[in-house]
């Protein structure tokens, strides 16, 4: 089914275009805004997480120089080191508690090895939790004698810790005297410390199989360890589950490799919520200026097609006949340059329609003139001759009283004639009434066969035959039917009147022996001023069938296939 535009009126077109534009605008707005948006939400995560990694490498390197200064000057210190050599745990934390305070405040741990690893004494909150069996002492002795920094993890929990060997000057050369663990546990506050510094990130402590510590809740985290195997794009970063942006670093153990991760991860809740803010914004602001373009829309095309719809109602008032019909004229814009336009062509309809009506009153004027001659010849022509043979004289009584009666009969079609002259330049069309067939045909015999003929007419119609027809009218058309019939054959012949009838019409048809209608003019015979003779004026015919179908009736022409014309 094809959509038609043309249908639709103008003005919802205008609707229609300008609610379109403005949805297409805004949603290229709206489109270039959230396209927008994202990008700088992109590049806002990136620079957070970059943030977050400053953060968390500052605090790392903080609380590394202070395990490793601590542990360090412990190990230097006589009388701790005279301590270490008694393997007395109680004369151990005595003399190291005073510098452990220092770290205290860190939920640090501290811990006496010997070289073998064994525990001789710990210091710190829950030193339980790092167990020395999990530290890998063949690997970290075999890093001495520098001090040693790492993750570690141990019971399912994993920690940050620092090494740093104490030597004693033996007769071979330094022999490792202890081993000074310290370190702390990640935990949740490690988490919310780099968050403190990094407010708009998430951190997350995890290996493959679990979760140590964590800023979010930890049934949110589920699913991130296999994701971050996944690895990430170019830029260190991959899209978590649509809501944060994922990097992360791997975090080295105390004897290198790789023993945990740290996931940084950013929100994008916020962004979320920022556009849906700007899509109701950019929602709002399109139903607000689409309703005010709809508005202007309306006034402005009220006011654009006011001078229209003016020029439609005087186009419908000329097309109705109302040439004098004329459009105001409001400004000096192209309508209403057409307007003005519009009022000169009406101007020249209107003369040129005067001049018509002139030109067709003098025309029927003139055919009018032609039709009186040419019904009138006939009639005087009887009362013509009739007359002169009267004035010769030598008439006898007999022919004298028929001669009479034709010059009546023929002065009584003159007056019927004048009389149907009246009716119509009155605009009546005479009244019609029963009249016998038979009558009107014979009528029209006697008064264009005179005796002397040498045409003879057979009339074959049944007497009691009735038509409702204008007698004088009907009698004319069969005048001029005979009359036509006898002209075409000046050396004689037959015409035969018939009639066939059936219950709802008459048919009555008129047959000469003459030489026919010539083939050129028989289509239009019975169209005014077609004539197949020298002198004719082509009325007759044409006049008569247009008194045939006043009545109801028809004339036309009948091909025989015989001689003569029907």
């Amino acid at each position: 089914m094809r959509f038609n535009a043309a249908l639709v009126p103008l003005r919802w077109r205008v609707f229609l275009a300008t609610s379109t534009t403005v949805t297409l605008l805004f949603g290229l707005a709206g489109w270039a805004l959230e396209h927008y948006l994202l990008s700088v939400a992109d590049d806002s995560a990136r620079a957070e997480i970059q943030t977050s990694i400053r953060a968390y490498e500052a605090i790392w390197k903080a609380r590394t120089q202070v395990l490793l200064a601590t542990t360090a000057v412990m190990g230097a210190m006589s009388d701790v080191r005279a301590a270490f050599q008694t393997r007395d745990e109680e004369t151990i934390r005595d003399s190291a508690q005073e510098l452990w305070s220092r770290v205290s405040d860190q939920s640090a741990v501290f811990l006496v090895l010997d070289p073998e690893g064994r525990l001789i004494s710990s210091l710190g909150e829950n030193p339980s939790d790092l167990s020395p069996a999990t530290i890998p002492v063949k690997e970290v002795v075999s890093r001495f004698p520098h001090q040693l920094s790492g993750y570690l993890r141990a019971q399912g929990n994993l920690f940050y810790v620092v090494l740093t060997p104490v030597y004693v000057q033996g007769s071979i050369g330094p022999l490792l005297l202890n081993m000074l663990c310290a370190g702390f546990r990640i935990d949740d506050r490690v988490g919310r410390e780099l968050k403190a510094l990094a407010p708009g990130s998430d951190f997350a402590f995890l290996d493959n199989h679990r979760v140590f510590a964590s800023t979010l809740d930890r049934q949110m985290l589920t699913g991130l360890p296999a994701f971050l195997q996944t690895g990430l794009d170019s830029s260190g970063t991959r899209l978590w589950r649509d809501r944060f942006v994922v990097s992360h670093r791997t975090l080295e153990g105390i004897a290198g490799g790789p023993v945990a991760q740290l996931g940084i991860l950013y929100s994008y809740e916020n962004v979320r919520d920022s556009l849906s803010k700007l899509r109701r914004v950019v929602a709002l602001a399109w139903i607000f200026t689409v309703i005010s373009a709809l508005i202007i829309s309306s006034y402005m095309t009220r006011r654009l097609l006011a001078p229209v719809n003016l020029l439609g109602k005087a186009a419908s008032a000329v097309a109705a006949g109302n040439y004098q019909y004329r459009v105001p004229v409001l400004g000096t814009d192209e309508l209403s340059r057409f307007a003005d336009t519009f009022n000169h062509m009406c101007e020249s309809i209107e003369r040129a329609q005067a001049e018509r009506i002139r030109q067709e009153q003098m025309n029927t004027i003139a055919r009018l003139a032609t039709s009186l001659v040419h019904d009138l010849r006939n009639p005087l022509a009887a009362i013509y001759g009739g007359a002169e043979m009267l004035v010769d004289g030598n008439v006898p009584p007999e022919q004298t009283r028929r001669i009479a009666g034709t010059i009546h009969r023929a002065s009584e079609r003159v007056q019927a004639l004048l009389r149907d002259l009246v009716n119509v330049s009155r605009g009546e069309r005479g009244e019609t009434e029963l009249c016998r067939l038979r009558d009107l045909i014979d009528a029209a015999v006697d008064s264009t066969v005179g005796p002397n003929s040498r045409v003879t007419v057979e009339v074959a119609v049944d007497a009691g035959c009735e038509v409702l027809a204008h007698r004088t009218r009907t009698e004319r058309v069969f005048t001029n039917l005979l009359s036509n019939a006898i002209e075409a054959m000046p050396e004689g012949g037959h015409i035969y009147v018939e009639e066939r009838s059936n219950n709802t019409y008459v048919d009555v048809l008129v047959r000469d022996t003459g030489p026919g209608i010539p083939p050129d003019i028989r289509n239009k015979v019975l169209r005014p001023f077609v004539t197949g003779k020298r002198s004719g004026l082509g009325l007759g015919l044409a006049l008569s069938r247009q008194t045939m179908t006043d009545l109801g009736g028809d004339l036309f022409v009948v091909e025989t296939g015989e001689r003569g014309a029907c």
